[in-house]
């Protein structure tokens, strides 16, 4: 099926995916989160590209060869005559996809016709993700093609790699990157005007916002301009306010939300201090500092998953001022921690 040595395997189900590969002791686990992907739809791909290179770069990862397997819950299918139901049926299945592009084929087996379709975005944001760390993506197949022999709904198990593996022809005829199947639209102008639906809904949400604005802002110019009469009170001494103005910290945060600790070597001293008192002009509160000599050679940040994006981002910005080189990773714990480890001190 690959052709590299110690190939890939990611399976993508709704919820994220797992990998094998024969230098692993087990299969890795990749959990999507909503502010990353939600439905299918890829929010961020920037992130996803960051917390998928910091999953290589933990798990060890050798780049190889690539074959994408595709879980049942991920997928568009419909079954077609084995005689060959009409382009036309096939196009309108493929045009009420709810993406705006969509990897698409016609698989013929001995037992079935059926056209399968995969939201691009989503399955190509990943693919790309492991390309750019050396990968080589050699194919994309739809689970269903293994049949009953390969029960995918544990996800992967050392028995479905031994079906992938041994079934070559399956990954030939059924792989999506080849023979893909055209999405064609009606060329009629009377008909596209008919039948033509909102492709972006988030974009025309956009403008609609967009023009809002611009309508409130017009308002408040021509309100500007326009002379106040105020009464005039005699012998009314002005009422002169003092207000004490605070730089408001880029996030809002209780310090029982979430828990900081920063772990420091023993042979250096002050960094932590400096990180410390950045996040603390920053809102945070809840910050511990640790003197470990069990840490890693490399300064990193390690967030629990449910630690929101933009928390994220604040807090790469602040490590950064002081470790220009921190790298940013993620487990799977839900304690709402952030772990940040100043590295060990280079020796030259």
């Amino acid at each position: 099926m690959l052709s590299k040595n110690h190939p890939i395997i990611l399976f993508i189900d709704r919820k994220g995916f797992s990998l094998f590969q024969d230098t692993l002791s087990s299969f890795p686990r990749f959990n999507f989160t909503p502010d990353i992907i939600r439905n299918l739809d890829v929010i961020n791909e920037g992130q996803l590209t960051v917390f998928i290179a910091a999953f290589i770069q933990i798990n060890k990862i050798i780049p190889s060869s690539l074959g994408i397997i595709l879980s049942d819950t991920v997928t568009y299918t419909k079954n077609l005559d084995n005689t060959f139901e009409s382009q036309e049926n096939t196009q309108n299945f493929l045009e009420n996809i709810p993406f705006e592009e969509v990897i698409a084929k016609v698989v013929r087996t001995d037992q079935q016709v059926r056209a399968v379709a995969v939201n691009k975005n989503l399955v190509m944001a990943i693919a790309n993700a492991f390309i750019g760390k050396g990968c080589v993506l050699e194919a994309i197949i739809p689970s269903f093609l293994y049949g009953p022999v390969a029960n995918f709904a544990s996800g992967l198990t050392q028995g479905n790699i031994q079906v992938i593996l041994e079934n070559s022809e399956i990954a030939r005829m059924g792989n999506l990157l080849t023979n893909q199947q055209k999405v064609i639209f009606p060329q009629n102008p009377e008909e596209e005007k008919k039948d033509k639906k909102p492709q972006n809904l988030r974009q025309y949400m956009l403008i609609g916002i967009f023009v809002t604005l611009l309508i409130i802002l017009a308002v408040v110019y021509l309100n500007s301009r326009v002379p106040q009469a105020f009464p005039i009170v005699p012998d009314a001494a002005p009422a002169l306010i003092h207000a004490k103005i605070t730089p408001t910290p880029f996030v809002a945060i209780s310090s029982d939300t979430i828990k900081i600790r920063i772990m420091q070597s023993s042979q250096q001293s002050g960094i932590a201090d400096g990180i410390n008192q950045e996040l603390m002009q920053n809102g945070f509160e809840n910050i511990l500092n640790e003197i470990s000599d069990a840490i890693a050679e490399k300064p990193s940040i390690v967030f629990s998953q449910n630690v929101p994006s933009d928390v994220r981002s604040g807090v790469v910005a602040i490590v950064k001022k002081v470790l220009p080189d921190v790298s940013a990773l993620e487990n799977q714990d839900s304690d709402s921690q952030i772990t940040i480890s100043t590295g060990k001190p280079q020796i030259f």
